[in-house]
């Protein structure tokens, strides 16, 4: 109760004091490039995909063919979990959780460079991507370490989606994108760190992603993934495996008037050998399976309030279902608040709880 007490009081100060700062934010003298700054950032939140958290920010230019971009993010967090045997574990956090630093330089018309570093609390200071792309009419070829496209990730959520937990693959790989105006079509291959025990270390791994954009507003798509064990989750943590898995998603995005929705399913194909993943100790081979849906609606330009009703199947420590709320609040251009609140309930055989809230608070700056 003490969460759901505290997220009222959190939003019920920002819903209070958003007239305010807005006011004081908007009867400012602005310069034209601010102006035009505000006029683009018409959304409540920096990003609402992976792809654009990272390229999020300003892109100032430092040289004739060079740019320079970034975006922080703290959090502060409360978390309450409650015990198979009934008794209650807290806890309060205060982290950075994003510093992100981007490079993007065109060498010509046809050939540009992207070199991204990362550092979250608790991590360390990593090169997150770093690629060449070359272009040519609708053709656009990446080589290097890079995020495939597996997945979409559309979120409102301060808190990644279940599919991105699952999903989220970077390799470094060959991306060949063929792009028209209504869809984009992308195939990649790269040589993962997951192997059967018995092959050879090959390039052998890839996969297929379709995206299309029939209207304005309207986007849907679908993705395979040649071995789900190579994406970010790691649930194999590299011992190999006796039998190859595929995962594959599909997720539909719709943006009318304030209103948008987002819908996403992201799981393995079939289940793995129970020799080989076998988290809930049943004797059977898990199939790990993630779902989101959310709904956003934009109470002013700059205010957005979203909705989640998420969930997962044999996914270790990923809760079996999970909900919440989040309010977001634009009140400077390139910077957002933003607070959340979300219920999980996990099963008893893949998680050390039952029940979990978990409050969180950000503010995010993009430069």
């Amino acid at each position: 109760m003490f969460l759901r007490r505290n997220f009222s009081a959190l939003v019920l100060c920002l819903l209070c004091l958003t007239p305010l700062l807005a006011d004081e934010a908007f009867s400012s003298p602005l310069s034209l490039e601010e102006r035009l700054q505000r006029l683009e950032t018409s959304q409540a939140e920096l990003y609402h995909t992976l792809a654009e958290k990272k390229s999020a920010g300003l892109s100032e230019a430092i040289s004739e063919n060079m740019t320079l971009s970034g975006l922080i993010e703290v959090e502060g967090s409360a978390l309450r979990q409650r015990l198979p045997d009934h008794s209650t574990v807290s806890a309060s956090d205060l982290t950075l959780a994003t510093a992100q630093l981007g490079l993007d330089a065109k060498v010509n018309e046809a050939v540009g460079v992207n070199f991204t570093l990362l550092y979250e609390e608790d991590g360390e200071l990593e090169v997150d991507q770093a690629f060449m792309h070359f272009e040519q009419g609708s053709w656009n070829l990446s080589a290097g370490r890079i995020y495939l496209p597996f997945g979409a990730f559309h979120s409102h959520f301060i808190s990644d989606p279940l599919p991105l937990a699952l999903g989220e693959t970077r390799q470094t790989a060959l991306v060949l994108t063929y792009q028209r105006e209504f869809f984009s079509l992308s195939a990649f291959a790269f040589n993962g760190n997951e192997d059967k025990a018995s092959s050879e270390d090959q390039v052998n791994d890839g996969g297929l992603s379709l995206t299309v954009a029939p209207s304005e507003g309207l986007e849907f798509g679908a993705s395979v993934l040649s071995d789900i064990s190579e994406s970010g989750a790691e649930f194999l943590g590299g011992n190999g495996y006796s039998r190859r898995v595929a995962g594959w998603s599909a997720y539909a995005h719709l943006k009318q008037g304030r209103l948008g929705l987002e819908a996403e399913y992201l799981a393995a194909a079939k289940a793995f050998a129970a020799s080989d993943l076998d988290a809930n100790s049943d004797g059977r081979g898990d199939k790990p399976q993630t779902w989101n849906l959310e709904a956003a609606w934009e109470l002013t330009p700059a205010v957005e309030l979203a909705a989640r009703f998420g969930g997962g199947r044999e996914l270790a420590d990923a809760p079996r279902r999970e909900y919440g709320v989040d309010l977001s609040w634009m009140p400077l251009a390139a910077t957002t608040i933003s607070v959340e609140y979300l219920h999980g309930k996990f099963a008893s055989s893949l998680a050390a709880v039952d029940h979990s809230e978990q409050l969180t608070m950000q503010v995010a700056l993009a430069f």
